[in-house]
């Protein structure tokens, strides 16, 4: 049960200079939004997607630094880069497949377009050894979802993971917009992803970048729906 609802959302980490702006908002996706009302959207048509900061993310807990127990710091922080890199090409390949074309994606800021920065804030990888022992016996089950209770942690052994995002615009620098979510990934009845490290990461990016343009693509006031966190297959 722990694992099929969404994730609470996180403690500032202090990348956002304002964050106390940010609301929930139940038309949006995400956990907390925020848009300067005197900045039209529709004004905004190219999209700069920066390189993705990682020096906020940390474990919260005993339980999940634990994920990393038999791996080398050096093998951490390997995977963290790559999932930045991954994350900033999720973006940019969302906005540049859009068929509605709602921004051109660039690579020099300019009047007309939006900044996107972004900061993931916690990385908590999946338990693989213990997911993959999990196919012969329910005792690790168990324990994952002890430890998780019994230490108030969002993972429940197959990861979680958080951002924090601004909006600048391109012309002047200024702050126009914020966003922050946290999910764990989706709960399957066979989960094959959760056997490699970083696989249900990502899934959880891809749906972050795909939310980002479909709530560019939603009219003011209309509704984007966050995705369900369960799935009978995930591979």
């Amino acid at each position: 049960m722990l694992a099929g609802c969404k994730a609470k959302p996180a403690e500032d980490s202090g990348f956002l200079e304002s964050p106390h702006l940010m609301n929930a908002n139940h038309n949006s996706p995400f956990h907390r939004m925020y848009w300067k009302k005197d900045h039209d959207p529709r004004h905004y048509t190219e999209i700069l997607v920066a390189p993705v900061n990682t020096s906020y993310v940390k474990a919260q807990n005993i339980w999940e630094a634990a994920s990393a127990a038999s791996v080398t710091r050096e093998q951490i922080d390997k995977g963290i880069q790559d999932l930045a890199l991954y994350t900033q090409d999720s973006f940019k390949k969302a906005a540049s497949e859009d068929p509605r074309r709602r921004f051109k994606v660039v690579d020099k800021a300019g009047p007309n377009t939006v900044i996107l920065e972004m900061a993931l804030v916690q990385v908590v990888p999946s338990k693989a050894f213990m997911n993959a022992i999990g196919y012969v016996t329910w005792v690790p089950a168990v324990v994952q979802t002890a430890g998780s209770i019994g230490t108030g942690s969002e993972d429940s052994g197959k990861g979680v993971l958080a951002f924090e995002a601004r909006l600048r615009d391109g012309k002047t620098g200024e702050v126009i917009g914020m966003f922050a979510d946290r999910e764990r990934p989706k709960v399957a009845l066979v989960y094959i992803k959760a056997l490699n490290w970083w696989a249900p990461a990502k899934g959880i990016v891809d749906e972050w970048s795909q939310q980002l343009i479909e709530l560019a693509n939603t009219p003011p006031g209309a509704a984007v729906k966050d995705s369900p966190s369960f799935e009978l297959l995930v591979w």
